[in-house]
């Protein structure tokens, strides 16, 4: 899924783009370009917060988390969160490496691996 489908899909649950934009001050056609990916998420965290907030979201949920995540790539970025974890940087060469299908070697791999498993016990 991508930062406009989520983004839609928790729209609609709250009613029409029309409806939605006013209760939370907003432009319909900003919310429909959203939506359908012509406007990229907003760069201000407090943007994307309000807007979070507006789709009844929580913060510090895994809902929220997915939110800013898919914000966050469709920007084509690395979410805040984790732009501070320097194990997960240190990664992300062969991990972009496996992902084109390119050799990585033997503790490349272990270490990827001790990362997601690790991430999963969070």
């Amino acid at each position: 899924m991508n930062f406009c489908n989520y983004f839609k899909q928790k729209r609609l649950a709250l009613g029409t783009v029309r409806k939605f934009a006013k209760n939370n001050g907003y432009d319909p056609a900003y919310i429909s370009r959203l939506e359908n990916g012509i406007t990229l998420p907003p760069k201000e965290p407090e943007k994307l917060s309000k807007l979070g907030k507006a789709l009844g979201l929580e913060e510090n949920t895994a809902e929220w988390r997915d939110f800013t995540d898919l914000a966050a790539t469709a920007k084509s970025e690395i979410p805040d969160d984790l732009k501070n974890d320097s194990r997960a940087i240190s990664m992300l060469p062969a991990f972009y490496r496996a992902l084109r299908k390119e050799s990585i070697d033997e503790e490349e791999a272990k270490n990827l691996l001790d990362l997601i498993k690790q991430s999963g016990k969070v």
